[in-house]
């Protein structure tokens, strides 16, 4: 069976306006999952069940989880210990 190879030029602004929402949902989806995006971006809106507290700390263990190859051991092992001591 032949094989054809085809190349079409979208702009990016033009593919997105022609999206649904649902379709752009599923984009960002794919971004988070390939990790071109954080995986806060998905979900109900920005922490709206959430204390002002809880939305703090919340974000503050997101900044902590991308500061991991900065951790020297005392560090690690102050974070394991709050681990074992609340799972």
């Amino acid at each position: 069976m032949p094989e054809f190879e085809s190349y079409v030029d979208v702009d990016v602004d033009e593919f997105v306006s022609s999206c649904s929402k649902r379709e752009i949902q599923e984009l960002i989806e794919c971004l988070v999952e390939d990790g071109y995006l954080p995986k806060k971006v998905i979900g109900t809106s920005p922490n709206e069940n959430l204390g002002t507290y809880e939305s703090i700390f919340n974000e503050n263990l997101d900044k902590l989880k991308e500061k991991y190859y900065s951790l020297n051991s005392e560090d690690e092992q102050v974070i394991q210990n709050i681990f074992k001591k609340y799972l």
